[in-house]
């Protein structure tokens, strides 16, 4: 699968001086871009007991870790470095015994760019950049059905249901969050809206779920200035109404656009 040029393989390639003004760019930005109506770092919107019922997710006893890390992901996306850190940990330890788990990569490697958010350093966050999205790009990898439908060297079901729906939320608001002009990831981003609402999945997912996906469907519209799809997915947000989204911020935006 063909991925999207990163900062990193434009480091390799760019003469001094275009480095120089990446790093500037990378410099000047805050990492994780918050558009006016409310981009938000991957919402963790599939009930536990849902992905539970979905995903048998390695040994007995790692669902309630996955609860933590969720919990510590989320106050790390609110700004908290300790959370981040502490999150990173405890996806990496649920990855050490359930190392193909899709679900646990993508939150994995979204700590990463976390990390780079509150960086100072231009390099290191483009370093740590790549390395979230590296993990996301596995991550959403393993989702693909290869060799007659299965995960390549495996005999398991392809992956499916809530879980694979979350896993592609998680990456597509991650490479929402980052600067196009510099990690070019609208692409990936596009592309995963496009297969989660094309999956069979979606139509059985919540309506909060759904929701969330057709949130991150406006955003990718609203950065390739397509007002009518904007304006589409927006309007099936409201439909949809799920709860963990104000739907105050949706009406403004709606309003903005008519």
């Amino acid at each position: 699968m063909a991925l999207p040029r990163t900062a990193k393989s434009a480091r390799h390639e760019a003469p001094a001086g275009e480095a120089n003004r990446t790093l500037a760019q990378v410099s000047n930005h805050t990492m994780m871009k918050t558009p006016q109506f409310g981009v938000r770092l991957a919402m963790l919107v599939v009930g536990l007991g849902a992905i539970q019922a979905a995903w048998p997710a390695g040994p007995a006893g790692a669902m309630p870790d996955f609860a933590t890390a969720r919990a510590q992901f989320e106050a790390g996306r609110a700004g908290s470095g300790a959370a981040t850190e502490r999150a990173q940990q405890l996806f990496s330890r649920l990855l050490g015994s359930d190392a193909n788990n899709p679900l646990y990569l993508a939150y994995y490697g979204s700590t990463f760019t976390l990390q780079a958010r509150d960086t100072r350093a231009p390099w290191t966050k483009i370093k740590l950049v790549n390395q979230g999205t590296s993990l996301l790009d596995r991550a959403l990898g393993l989702l693909e059905h290869t060799q007659g439908g299965h995960l390549a060297g495996s005999q398991a079901e392809p992956v499916r249901g809530p879980a694979a729906l979350e896993t592609r939320l998680v990456a597509m608001a991650t490479f929402l969050a980052l600067p196009e002009l510099v990690f070019h990831r609208l692409g990936a981003a596009k592309r995963e809206y496009q297969r989660a609402v094309n999956s069979p999945d979606y139509a059985a997912a919540t309506p909060d779920l759904q929701g969330h996906l057709q949130y991150e469907g406006a955003l990718i519209a609203r950065e390739e200035g397509d007002v009518a799809a904007e304006r589409a997915a927006l309007e099936r947000v409201l439909a949809l109404a799920p709860p963990s989204i104000k739907m105050a911020e949706v009406h403004a935006r709606l309003g903005e656009l008519r």
